[in-house]
């Protein structure tokens, strides 16, 4: 059975943050990369991703004809990077955090002049807005937005269409 177009662009998202794990490339040292099931219940960690599907929104100047006609969805994809510093640590929690964001976008985007297709099924990509998340001695963080412009069959979600 067909995945979903913007399902095989979450996997390929998931996977590009997966190895970070392990990997002496990256500043931060991430333990785990996770999305969320139905019953989303895990415990926050240090150094830990969560990738989560955000809005949705339809595109209709990058619209095609055909038949059946071809249609763009911009799907937000909302990384979300925890960080649970060690009382001891004299590191600020903005410069891990600036890091933390940092090795994201070097994960997705891995100097490939090509990052944003993921693998063909997208038109384009862009980093949205972050967003710091500072709790005063528990989970800080910071979100990072990244939209991806995606065009798929207007019947058939799973036929990638550019």
């Amino acid at each position: 059975m067909p995945l979903a177009v913007v399902e095989t662009i979450a996997l390929e998202i998931e996977s590009r943050l997966s190895a970070m794990i392990g990997s002496s490339d990256y500043s931060t040292s991430v333990v785990e990369v996770y999305r969320p099931r139905r019953f989303a219940q895990f415990t926050p960690r240090n150094n830990q991703v969560v990738l989560v599907q955000g809005q949705t929104e339809r595109v209709p100047m990058l619209d095609r004809p055909g038949n059946p006609p071809a249609i763009a969805i911009r799907q937000t994809f909302e990384i979300h990077c925890h960080v649970m510093q060690d009382e001891r640590d004299e590191s600020t929690i903005d410069s891990l955090l600036n890091a933390f964001h940092a090795d994201i976008v070097k994960a997705i985007a891995g100097g490939s002049s090509t990052w944003h297709t993921f693998d063909g099924n997208a038109i384009d990509a862009e980093w949205g807005a972050i967003n710091y998340v500072q709790a005063d001695g528990g989970l800080d963080g910071v979100q990072i937005p990244l939209l991806i412009t995606y065009r798929v069959s207007e019947d058939d979600l799973t036929d990638l269409r550019n």
